[in-house]
């Protein structure tokens, strides 16, 4: 909500709801104890209504009246999901309080604790979540940031139970709102008594005990803002910590990478300005979406979204406006995806397309009116929603009658099964229609006809144990040719194909060696040694060569990343890395929905070094390879050097694009150089012997074998290694010898 001019000396709205008269009250009393018996219910968008609300592709999951969850009027709404049992949690402002819904079953809402203002009752109370814990300020004299752990929530027994909060952070009184840079760890109290309510930084990377890093005060009072590591596509300011914040008539753009010395980067204004009050980045951070608290009731136009384009942060552009069909007033907004949620008073929740926002064009494709009796310029209705929880469901406040729970449907929800482990799983599905059935013993759904086609021939590179027709599909991987040489007065190297495997017998499993060649140890009668065959790669390299240091930067790490397939079993052995500085640094390997499987620590260099990871990788897709750290920065590639995705790294794997959306997703190269990688399990031929004849050896000085003793073992990056497992290593003899030897695990 808008603050007065500060040179009246008040923290209050010149819209405070204006407190409904009591006969209002006691209509949507009257109402609710009407709609109680089946407001939990689920109700479809059904000819352009659900439960008696007006709807457009939104239905209706569950309302709670705000009696049940604590009482008073409602504000400001938040979410956060238990990362131990995946629980979604509502966490919802009220005049006096904070209230903490369980809402993993979106039509049976549970009301799990209560947090008490810290000091009287406000309109105003805003929550941000970061580390599992929230953060809640108030325009209340004194309130503070009250900080509560909730990983607490899922221990209440008895519900609802009265929190205390864990921490208090008394560096401001009031605060009109709280902004949250999760990426680092800062939290920005903005409208503040402190810094001209302008931006007040705190450091809450131990959130019980946050500290004050700076501020920003240059351009006055901050209603609302957004704080990102910025990765837009002004290359001067990607991977800096930009604020982007609604200053009552501006946009207005500031660096604050150095809290202690923040730099305003631009401020602009537009015609019309009456009242800037929130607004919300595109996801490639290229667009601002802004609105104008009071442009509706003192310019007497429609709802009013303003398109920013931030391609040069010194310099934004209005590039366009989308103007409603409704009269009502626009409040909070956010983006997910390439939808806008904005929660605009008397109108309720409006849903745009931002699909073509490039051409300053938005679309109106969905709404729920929470506020069916009018849509004029007024401050009733919806305060806020939180749209990013995993389940789809969208939490809505209604200031004066509690929290909706909402769901897209229609035009903007395919059906289908959403149930990730089940055969039948559609990605695109955003709501499920009980059709999730599992694998039958062929790999094909449950209820189809049970037979398994496929290689039959265990013999085969392809052989499928459930096979029971044979589909004509076995591949073999054909035998070397038989050699044979004769050693006179030195060790005989035989030569085959690239990644042969080398054998003592035609049937131990021990692999002496994988190499294209082998040398026989010196022998005194006749031997041999078993070749098969492989379609293995080994120490194959792929990626850049090295950085294009003409276009780029040494780079924030954990923006963005690289995304990779492997055709196989894998030995993803290192990468080569360009530091700015020496330090310790750790690399992350990500499966495709972005947990992380694996980490490789190493201390950096400043410059070139060859980061050791040693992962091992089934065949998959969508794995991403990641730096787990922020510094010492890595070399990053952007627009103007020579980037050409997919990169091959032999026919093991490819390097498909990056994590970063949008037309840079294949204009950027992160960090990762000479990808080496070797094939784990490879296809192997039938063993063909290799025979040495000894001629006499009289006279030929022999190697003294019975004093040779193992001095050390390297891997093939020359590293010393102790104790050798499944991986190649060259081993270095007393008598000055030299082996290269495959150790399987069983070793």
């Amino acid at each position: 909500m808008q603050r007065m001019a500060q040179n009246a000396g008040l923290n209050l709205d010149v819209h405070e709801p204006l407190l409904l008269t009591m006969h209002k009250k006691l209509e949507i009393l009257a109402i609710l104890a009407c709609w109680a018996s089946w407001m939990n219910a689920q109700s479809p968008c059904v000819n352009g209504m659900a439960a008696g609300y007006p709807c457009s592709n939104v239905e209706l999951m569950a309302f709670i009246p705000g009696a049940d969850i604590g009482g008073g009027d409602m504000n400001d709404v938040w979410g956060w999901v238990d990362p131990v049992d995946g629980q979604e949690y509502a966490i919802v402002g009220r005049t006096n309080g904070t209230a903490f819904v369980n809402i993993s079953d979106p039509v049976n809402p549970v009301f799990v604790a209560n947090l008490p203002t810290q000091t009287t009752s406000s309109l105003w109370r805003d929550i941000k979540v970061f580390n599992n814990h929230a953060f809640i300020v108030s325009e209340a004299s004194g309130h503070g940031m009250q900080v509560v752990d909730l990983t607490t929530l899922a221990s209440i027994a008895v519900t609802p139970q009265t929190l205390t909060a864990d921490a208090l952070y008394t560096g401001w009184g009031n605060a009109h709102n709280i902004v949250i840079n999760e990426a680092t760890g800062r939290a920005y109290g903005v409208g503040t008594n402190t810094f001209q309510g302008g931006l007040h930084v705190v450091d809450i990377s131990d959130p019980t005990n946050p500290v004050l890093i700076g501020e920003f005060s240059e351009d006055g009072y901050t209603h609302d803002a957004q704080v990102v590591s910025y990765q837009g596509p002004d290359v001067n300011y990607q991977g800096k910590e930009i604020a982007f914040c609604c200053n009552e008539n501006t946009v207005t753009v500031v660096d604050v990478t150095d809290p202690t010395d923040a730099v305003m980067i631009s401020s602009t204004s537009y015609d019309g300005a009456s009242y800037t009050h929130q607004g919300w980045l595109t996801e490639d951070h290229t667009y601002f979406i802004s609105n104008d608290e009071l442009d509706e009731q003192q310019l007497g136009v429609n709802t009013t979204s303003f398109i920013w384009d931030m391609s040069d942060l010194s310099s934004p552009a209005l590039i366009g406006t989308f103007v409603s069909q409704t009269s009502a007033i626009d409040h909070n907004m956010y983006v997910r995806d390439s939808l806008v949620y904005q929660s605009n008073y008397r109108a309720g929740l409006r849903v745009l397309n931002a699909a073509n926002i490039g051409e300053g064009q938005l679309e109106e494709v969905g709404f729920f009116d929470v506020y069916p009796s009018s849509d004029a310029p007024q401050f009733n209705g919806t305060w806020s929603n939180y749209p990013y929880f995993p389940s789809g469901i969208i939490a809505v406040t209604h200031i004066e009658e509690g929290l909706f729970l909402l769901r897209l449907s229609g035009e903007l929800s395919d059906f289908g099964c959403m149930d990730s482990e089940a055969c039948n799983f559609d990605p695109s599905a955003m709501e499920d229609d009980g059709s999730c059935v599992g694998f039958n013993e062929c790999g094909g759904c449950e209820g189809e006809e049970l037979f398994c086609i496929g290689c039959t021939d265990s013999a085969a590179c392809n052989y499928a144990e459930v096979a029971t027709i044979d589909d004509g599909s076995c591949s073999y991987i054909e035998a070397p040719a038989m050699q044979s040489a004769t050693q006179t007065t030195a060790p005989v190297t035989f030569v085959a194909e690239p990644g042969a495997h080398w054998f003592e017998t035609a049937t131990s499993p021990e692999i002496l060696d994988i190499n294209e060649s082998y040398t026989m140890p010196f022998l005194t009668v006749d031997g041999s040694v078993w070749v098969s065959n492989s379609n293995g790669e080994y120490g194959v390299v792929g990626g850049k060569s090295e950085p294009d240091f003409g276009n780029g930067q040494y780079h924030f790490n954990n923006g963005y990343w690289m995304v990779f397939d492997t055709y196989q079993d894998v030995l993803f052995e290192s990468v080569d890395v360009y530091s700015e500085a020496g330090g310790n640094h750790i690399l992350e390997l990500l499966d495709s929905e972005g947990v992380v499987m694996a980490t490789a620590t190493q201390e950096l260099n400043a410059g070139l070094n060859v980061f050791a990871l040693d992962f091992e990788l089934p065949a998959g897709s969508g794995y991403q390879l990641r730096s787990g750290m922020a510094e010492p920065f890595l070399w990053r590639e952007d627009d103007g050097a020579d980037v050409n995705y997919p990169y091959e790294i032999g026919s093991l794997a490819s390097i498909t694009s990056t994590t970063i959306s949008g037309p840079n997703q294949y204009n950027y190269y992160y960090f990762f150089y000479n990808w080496r990688m070797s094939s784990i399990a490879p296809c192997l031929s039938s063993r063909t012997e290799f025979t040495v004849t000894v001629e006499e050896t009289e006279g030929v000085e022999m190697p003294d074998l019975g004093s040779r003793r193992i001095l050390g073992m390297l891997d093939v990056l020359g590293r010393e290694v102790r104790t050798p497992s499944n991986q190649l290593v060259i081993i270095l003899y007393s008598d000055g010898s030299v082996e290269k030897k495959f150790v399987g695990e069983h070793q």
